[in-house]
């Protein structure tokens, strides 16, 4: 399975890259932070990238070595399904997909998303079709798309939501192709959308 950091977003509220930001008391930023933490999962045997074409160059220079970096189809709407399809297409297996901007965020919480998909997979649902996508659901409905394992599988899925004009990575994938895991940890889920934000979040205790 690889670890994917998807840092193809603009970052146009927060004021800049994201990716590079250094949190206070911290010496990596975000992209090199994120890639550690996927790095520390079991089952993770690999990592890669994924980012706009105009950002590669810059994100060769900055990933250690053996990272893959994708760059993102050129596209006009900004999208994470964009990024998700790329590296599917390219990578050809499992790729556990974590944004670059979440500062809470915690192995533990990654190591029982990849434990749910062996299970998911090791008792397929009646009809035997096994789920395209891994992800955490918050009390309200909300599914943590960007915190989430997706199948090989799951490509030609997304490449026909694509061409119906549907952009978003949730509606990609039916409803009955995945495993919905309760999230019972908030705060891990606050992302950095503005410096405001990373106060914030820094401010959640952990469980």
């Amino acid at each position: 399975m690889t670890g994917l950091v998807l840092t193809g977003g603009r970052s146009v509220r927060f004021g800049s890259d994201k990716s590079r930001f250094i949190l206070p008391g911290e010496r990596q930023d975000m992209l090199l932070r994120t890639l550690d933490l996927l790095r520390s999962v079991p089952g993770v045997d690999r990592l890669a990238v994924s980012c706009r074409a105009d950002q590669a160059a810059g994100v060769r220079e900055r990933v250690p070595a053996g990272a893959a970096v994708v760059e993102d189809a050129p596209h006009e709407i900004s999208s994470p399904l964009f990024g998700v399809l790329a590296a599917l297409a390219a990578l050809r297996e499992p790729v556990l997909v974590l944004s670059c901007d979440l500062p809470r965020m915690r192995a533990e919480l990654l190591s029982r998303l990849v434990e749910e998909r062996r299970r998911a997979l090791e008792k397929p649902a009646p009809g035997g079709e096994l789920p395209l996508r891994t992800a955490f659901v918050h009390a309200d409905g909300r599914v943590e798309t960007l915190v989430a394992v997706y199948e090989p599988e799951a490509l030609p899925f997304m490449e026909e939501s694509l061409r119906s004009g549907n952009w978003g990575l949730f509606s990609a994938i039916p409803r009955t192709r995945q495993t919905l895991i309760p999230c019972q940890d908030e705060g891990a889920f606050i992302n950095m959308n503005s410096p405001a934000d990373c106060r914030r979040a820094q401010a959640v205790p952990l469980f």
